[in-house]
């Protein structure tokens, strides 16, 4: 496989996810009784970068961990999974990013995070990463660091020549003139509405949104819209790309699934509707299955699934 085609950095978070699985949500002061429990590595920068090397990118994550047994795992994860880990820092003075996720009979979740390292994540981890920036074709980025650090490190891997990828989770208002600096946006409803005060709830609002960051400096903006599919936003064109339809268990993780397909694929050198397309199946395909990293599809699956919808399509 050729690296300088292929090779992708994401810096971003690693969190232990504690899955716990009911029949609903529980309310405010409630207790309800669960009926399953899995412990899972998460973080929106680990899935992600969990997610490329899975669709075949050579990918380093840049990061920090706690020195304890969530900080062992991840390393271990990484090691197992084919990720370069030399720019993940163990960081003795705090534990591991740690999520707690409720999920009900219809997949929906609500989530809690505690970012223990990932907040200390620090200039002189991006500095140290210049080298890694200047051989990717591709830097991808969340915001469940300090926005401080992520504002550096895009400027940074924008300056060392790479594209660079935001998935802007979880949302909040970025400074004006970091715009110029990203290549690719990529916010769900919620996280569109949020940065750009456009109310995004389907195709139309979405584009909307998708002009507002390109009137900001973006190249390219990417709305997410569930099962809806996603709506791409450039210069040249708006064009709104469905999903395939699929029966959905649990749709935490679904995002950065689809952030690491995205940039796989571009990374790869394939045009950004390609990409959105493969993005969207592999999402899909993560939906129907319990869990994060053990519902991130294999390559094979993925591209059995997009052919699968091709005939389906050419048979309708």
């Amino acid at each position: 496989m050729d690296m300088a085609r292929t090779a992708l950095t994401v810096v971003g978070s690693y969190n232990v996810g504690l899955f716990l699985k009911g029949d609903r949500l529980p309310s405010v002061g409630e207790t309800v009784i669960g009926n399953k429990f899995h412990e899972g590595g998460g973080g929106k920068g680990s899935n992600q970068a969990v997610a490329a090397s899975r669709f075949g990118a050579q990918t380093r994550f840049v990061g920090r961990i706690g020195n304890d047994k969530y900080g062992q795992d991840a390393l271990a994860m990484y090691k197992r999974l084919g990720i370069n880990t030399d720019l993940i820092k163990v960081d003795t003075t705090i534990h591991s990013g740690i999520s707690v996720i409720i999920i009900d009979r219809d997949g929906r979740n609500l989530i809690a995070v505690v970012p223990g390292a990932n907040f200390h994540l620090a200039k002189e981890d991006i500095d140290a990463a210049q080298q890694a920036f200047a051989e990717s074709c591709i830097v991808g980025f969340q915001l469940e660091n300090q926005l401080e650090i992520i504002d550096y490190g895009i400027r940074r891997a924008h300056d060392a020549g790479a594209r660079t990828l935001l998935d802007p989770a979880p949302a909040r208002k970025l400074p004006d003139d970091l715009y110029p600096y990203i290549d690719y946006i990529k916010p769900n409803e919620s996280e569109a509405t949020i940065l750009s005060g456009v109310r995004v709830d389907g195709v139309p609002s979405a584009r909307q949104a998708g002009r507002w960051f390109l009137e900001r400096g973006v190249k390219t903006a990417i709305v997410t819209l569930g099962d809806q599919g996603a709506v791409l936003v450039t210069a040249d064109k708006v064009e709104h790309v469905p999903p395939p339809k699929v029966q959905a268990l649990d749709s935490t993780g679904a995002g950065d699934v689809f952030s690491g397909a995205l940039m796989t694929a571009l990374a790869q050198g394939k045009k950004i509707e390609e990409a959105i397309v493969f993005a969207n199946h592999a999402a899909a395909l993560s939906v129907t299955r319990l869990g994060v990293i053990e519902a991130i599809p294999e390559l094979s699956e993925v591209l059995a699934f997009m052919e699968k919808t091709k005939k389906a399509a050419r048979g309708a």
